[in-house]
């Protein structure tokens, strides 16, 4: 009966070494950041306006009212599955790499983290520039003897703008940062890229018939 056994033990330690760990890793934090909360956040004033932002939700607050778009709730809710089916499909690529539809599955997961941490930080950039750059001027124009000087920091920080009138000036401070679930994102984002690499070192490429 123990022979049985030993070959149970050693059919599980030799599968327990061709699992691709990083992709394990990487999957389960994906099945889990959509629903962790923002990943960069955003207050204008004394909490006069709020935004707290991240590729699967949103939430803005202006003067207390809640801003929402249903148009905006579905992109976020298809990107919200995307990630969850993809996180589904590379941990089981990582659990089967030797399997003929390992490498595809994980071809499907595993950089996805990766690009909505580098889209996120593109639109943070360039809605930055626009707000800097050209919407002062653009609020300037509709205004009869008023100026309009903003600034929004770029990605993290705290800045100053300055909207002035006739009747007076108005200046409110503006203070964004990255979440802590932002710095998560990026660990399954390398870890996503990690076990891409490592699969083929797992799965020998198919030498081509003569």
């Amino acid at each position: 009966m123990e022979r049985p056994r030993k070959f149970q033990s050693s059919g599980l330690k030799a599968h327990l070494k061709v699992i691709n760990w990083f992709g394990v890793v990487a999957g389960a934090l994906m099945l889990v950041l959509p629903f962790m909360g923002a990943w960069w956040h955003a207050t204008v004033g004394t909490e006069a306006m709020e935004l707290a932002i991240s590729p699967f939700s949103y939430d803005a607050n202006l003067l207390g009212q809640s801003l929402t778009s249903p148009l905006v709730g579905y992109m976020l809710l298809a990107a919200k599955l995307m990630i969850l089916i993809g996180g589904a499909l590379l941990l089981l690529g990582s659990l089967m790499p030797t399997k003929w539809w390992g490498k595809r599955l994980m071809r499907f997961g595993a950089m996805k983290v990766l690009w909505m941490v580098i889209g996120l930080i593109v639109m943070l950039v360039l809605g930055a520039v626009f707000v800097n750059n050209f919407l002062p001027s653009m609020i300037s124009g509709s205004m009869e003897g008023g100026t309009v000087q903003l600034s929004v920091p770029y990605i993290t920080g705290t800045s100053t703008s300055t909207i002035q009138m006739e009747g007076g000036t108005i200046t409110a401070p503006i203070t964004t940062g990255l979440t802590g679930v932002f710095w998560v994102a990026v660990l399954t984002a390398a870890l996503g890229v990690a076990a891409r690499i490592y699969h083929r070192r797992l799965v020998k490429p198919e030498k081509p018939k003569k």
